[in-house]
Formats: structure tokens, sequence, C-alpha cells
């Protein structure tokens, strides 16, 4: 029962957008192993509502594309189990209502360059690597209209992103998402803000401190803010290829 747990909680996911809901959003979803390294990355086209969706949903658009569409469609595809899913996205967070594993958001830390990741040092190229600009998908067959790529949407993101919050009173207004319920933690130099109580889909209950323990182990060799970057450039490379 011990080793069927410590399999289950082996692996966490972060899940970010890059662009916006004007000129079109791309979302990226990188699973991590307690090592750091890459088990599975999935991205989508870019997704641009119509101008009706833009009236209709008013300031309610980029949470909905992020957090109901982008969010549950990417940690859907996640071929195994997660211990949770981190963020740096408050549009995303809406999400929590319709996953299977806790959903945090990383805030910004002082000094993460001193972390060590064992993600890219002397390591030969996986498969992961090989096929990783085979692994760009197109999503929601029903959902606000994309198309291709303009470079546009991956230069406005590179001089801020990955963006982060400083403290979760910082977290701008986000539809749905009430921050009264979410509490902030520090793993070594890891700042995270996360729900004092998740529910899955399933109807578990995932207390704060749960979270907090399922997280933990990952972030004494991962620096919860790197692989956001990692994402967007994987998402560049993907989008190369198309």
């Amino acid at each position: 029962m011990r080793t069927e747990e410590k399999k289950k909680n082996a692996h966490l996911g972060f899940l970010t957008a890059l662009g916006n809901s004007h000129n079109g959003v791309i979302g990226g979803f990188l699973v991590l192993n307690m090592s750091g390294r890459p088990v599975e990355f999935h991205c989508t086209s870019p997704v641009r509502p119509n101008r009706a969706q833009e009236i209709l949903y008013g300031e309610t658009l980029d949470s909905f594309v992020c957090g109901e569409q982008i969010a549950p469609a990417l940690v859907g595809r996640a071929k195994i189990e997660l211990a949770a899913v981190l963020t740096n996205d408050p549009n995303m967070l809406p999400a929590i209502q319709l996953l299977n594993a806790p959903l945090g958001i990383v805030l910004r830390h002082v000094n993460n360059s001193d972390i060590k990741t064992e993600s890219d040092v002397g390591r030969s190229p996986t498969e992961f690597d090989k096929n990783l600009n085979a692994m760009a998908e197109s999503s929601f067959s029903d959902s606000p209209s994309s198309g291709s790529t303009d470079q546009h949407l991956l230069d406005c993101k590179k001089n801020d992103d990955p963006f982060f919050y400083d403290t979760l009173s910082a977290l701008p207004f986000v539809p749905g998402v009430d921050y009264s319920c979410w509490r902030e933690t520090i793993c070594g130099r890891n700042r995270l803000a996360l729900p004092t109580c998740f529910v899955t889909e399933s109807h578990e209950k995932v207390s704060f401190e749960e979270c907090v323990s399922r997280i933990t182990p990952f972030l004494k060799s991962i620096d919860s803010m790197e692989p956001f970057e990692r994402i967007r450039l994987a998402v560049e490379e993907a989008q190369k290829s198309n």
C-alpha cells in the first residue's frame, strides 16, 4: 500500500498559458518526476475567442479560456496520476473545481537560482527530448476558435514570462476564485498558495497539510519557478514545427 501511494504521488504537473485571450492563448503542461526530469509535455494551438465571445464573457473571458477550457483539457491528457498541479497564472485557478489533483499557484521567491536542479545537467537526450517537436497538440473541437501561431504570441511573454506574484494578497480578482479559502506556505525558498481544502472529482477531500506534504518532496530538487520557463521554450520549439 505504501509503495502504491508513493508511486501515485511521484509526479508533479506545471501548467501555464502564453499570450492573452485577445491575440490568442497557448496552454502548456509539463509533468516532472521527483528529480525534475520531464515525463510528459502537452500544449495547445492558440485559442482565439471570437468577437461575440469577447463581448458576452466580458471580464470573465480570460478565466473561462484558461481555467475552464485549457486547464482541464491539458491536465486530462496526463497518462499518470499526479501528486498536484502548480500554475503561475491566476486565470487557471477556476480549474480547481474540474481537476482530480490539487491545484496551487507558485509565488515569487528569493534566491531561487541557488536551488540546484537535475533537470538538464549531465543527462543524455531521452525519448521525451527526441519527440518534443511532435508534441504540439490541437485542442477544443467545440472551444473558442483557434488558428496558427503568430510569433507575437510568444514574443509578448518573453520579457516577463514566467510572471509571478509576490504574495497571495497580490493576486488579481478572478471570477469564481475565493482567496479567503487559500493559504500561503513556504517550502525552502519556494513560496506557494494552496487551497485550505481540495475536493477531487471523485469527492475525495485533500487537506492543506496533505497538499503541502505531496508537493514538498519535489521541491528538494526542483525550483518551482523554473519549469515555467521550460514550458515557454518547449512551446516555442513545438510551434516552429507547425
